[in-house]
């Protein structure tokens, strides 16, 4: 396994799925309950409120925004797509589902190319020079 630094308590531990170590993450399960509530309660509450009206440091919060355990109706609707200006689909994403879907497309295709390159076309009876020598080599049948 990969060791990792908790989050939280910023201790060494063998990192499973979670960023947060064994021994913090009950801590963690809490203040996450506790900002699902606020948001529950509270749905235009920005982070810095609900921060402080839970009790949950800032930082927890946007570790929560950022693995998409919470999203807030308000910050989405600003998120706009970063190559058409459209809703995009998340925070973390900021490209709607569009022009992902062609950004996608366009990796594809770039990669093909790349990996397959240019054809070359040999016709039997055709020459060709090799690398270092002037000399003409034919292929017949």
């Amino acid at each position: 396994m990969a060791l990792s630094t908790c989050m939280r308590c910023e201790s060494m531990f063998d990192k499973g799925k979670t960023a947060i170590c064994p021994a913090c993450l009950p801590v963690e399960e809490a203040d996450y309950e506790k900002v699902r509530q606020g948001l529950q309660d509270h749905p235009e509450m920005n982070a810095e409120d609900l921060a402080a009206s839970v009790g949950v440091d800032m930082k927890c919060i946007m570790r929560f925004l950022d693995d998409g355990r919470i999203e807030t109706t308000a910050a989405n609707a600003a998120v706009v797509c970063g190559r058409c200006g459209a809703p995009a689909i998340s925070i973390s994403k900021r490209l709607c589902k569009s022009c992902l879907n062609r950004l996608d497309a366009e990796l594809t295709t770039q990669v093909s190319q790349i990996s397959l390159g240019k054809k070359k076309n040999m016709e039997v009876g055709s020459s060709f020079k090799t690398g270092g020598n002037s000399s003409t080599v034919k292929f017949q049948r």
